[in-house]
């Protein structure tokens, strides 16, 4: 890695840490600027890891700066601020799935793949598909999105990039506690546990696609 990369992994590092201490310590308005600021040094990153070169590389950024208007607006409270947040990261995922299709690799990770199907099934099923027939307005939304961010990280273990399966796999984590926070109560740290899992499971997408 050149010394631009370098800076940047390290400014990546300063912004998460930035992130997770004023989270953690309910400073809005640190989290405010460190939490847009993640992201925007990891499209720079991946961009300087040469992303536009490769043949996924477009559906990989497209991702990631989708990922940014996701955060952004999920820094509003409002529930049109949660809907937009939603439709940004599910219109990322989308472009992770493309990008992931894309990849050349040695054969999918079964075990992985198996895993995420299950633990998505069990998910969908016990708890998405009974508010579904409660609710079809609000359960609808949801069940999508569990089944594309699910496809995603199962698409992920199919590369055959164990990195990028395990990120993904984080990235399934941190929007079923993100999830679990919004519409059924708060878990002990839940903000904390959503973005630490968020930031490294883009981090390991990204060095795992981009390093194979």
């Amino acid at each position: 890695m050149n010394l631009y990369v370098w800076v940047l992994a390290i400014a990546l590092a300063v912004a998460a840490l930035a992130n997770w201490r004023a989270v953690a310590r309910g400073q809005r308005e640190i989290e405010t600027l460190a939490k847009p600021a993640f992201m925007v040094l990891l499209i720079a990153l991946a961009w300087l890891m040469h992303a536009d070169v490769v043949s996924y590389g477009q559906f990989l950024l497209a991702g990631l700066v989708l990922s940014l208007i996701g955060d952004v607006l999920l820094l509003g409270d409002s529930d049109v601020h949660f809907l937009g947040g939603l439709v940004a990261f599910l219109l990322g995922h989308l472009a992770y799935i493309a990008a992931f299709r894309r990849v050349p690799g040695d054969g999918p990770i079964w075990i992985g793949v198996l895993l995420v199907v299950l633990a998505v099934g069990v998910v969908l099923w016990l708890r998405l598909v009974p508010r579904l027939r409660a609710d079809w307005r609000e359960g609808a939304p949801l069940v999508l999105y569990a089944v594309i961010i699910g496809a995603m990280a199962a698409l992920a273990w199919a590369t055959g990039l164990w990195v990028v399966g395990l990120g993904a796999t984080l990235f399934l984590v941190s929007d079923t506690v993100l999830a679990y926070q919004r519409f059924e109560g708060d878990l002990p740290h839940g903000r904390l546990v959503v973005m630490v899992t968020y930031h490294l499971a883009q981090v390991l997408i990204v060095v795992g696609l981009l390093r194979c």
